[in-house]
């Protein structure tokens, strides 16, 4: 394993924040761009959901008037190999407006594919004790 560069840290982290945007939640298209075909996302409650899950289920939040409110920070990455990388950090969602917050420490696989696009392999988050949310 190795350092990450910043610059693809950076990128990962505008990616990430870009999976949890209502915009693209609400868009198979762009969900099928970014998740890659392998994509396993193991859910804060144990269930697990592969990509044709996932983009059946997120576009339809919207239409049911969900608007989660996500929030993240400290992030960390690092390469596993070559065109592999991790990334770390603590979030907290909100799955209504004025709800209750719920916290956890995610972490994310990114593969680098031949046309230079990162695609997320896997993503799992982990409930953990509330933190302050730096703003």
């Amino acid at each position: 394993m190795s350092k990450i560069k910043a610059q693809t840290l950076a990128q990962l982290i505008e990616l990430e924040r870009t999976l949890m945007s209502e915009e693209v939640r609400s868009n198979a298209s762009r969900l099928d761009e970014l998740l890659d075909e392998r994509f396993i996302e193991v859910s804060a409650d144990g269930r697990r959901f592969d990509k044709d899950n996932v983009l059946a289920r997120l576009p339809k939040e919207q239409a049911k008037g969900r608007k989660p409110t996500f929030h993240n920070q400290d992030f960390e990455g690092r390469m596993l190999c070559a065109d592999v990388a991790q990334l770390s950090y603590r979030g907290a969602l909100r799955r209504i407006k004025g709800g209750q917050w719920h916290y956890s420490v995610r972490m994310s696989i990114w593969c680098l594919k031949s046309n230079q696009d990162w695609r997320l392999v896997y993503h799992q988050g982990t409930p953990c004790e509330a933190f302050q949310l730096i703003r």
